[in-house]
């Protein structure tokens, strides 16, 4: 997964929350993901994004309990992504992909 090496963790952060909110609203992952596009992601990188969010939120315990809930899964999922971008932008191996 590659990511746009001008992206930072805010932004990352807010566009998983408010991917979080618009599937749990029931707003069809293809919608989502044309949202992302048009915010400039590549479409790509926007399906990916969108489905590590929908994975990490149907793991994650529906009472909030335990774990973090979707924060976490956000976090870790934002951290992968900074990390791939940065191995793209400086020429690193590809440990993760």
């Amino acid at each position: 997964m590659s990511m746009s090496p001008e992206r930072d963790d805010e932004a990352i952060e807010t566009a998983g929350n408010k991917i979080v909110a618009e599937l749990r609203s029931g707003r069809p992952r293809a919608s989502v993901v044309q949202d992302l596009v048009a915010d400039g992601w590549e479409e790509t990188e926007a399906q990916e994004f969108v489905l590590s969010v929908e994975s990490a939120l149907q793991e994650a315990p529906s009472d909030g309990g335990g774990g973090g809930g979707a924060t976490s899964w956000l976090a870790w999922i934002a951290a992968l992504l900074i990390f791939n971008g940065l191995s793209y932008a400086f020429g690193w191996g590809w440990i993760i992909w």
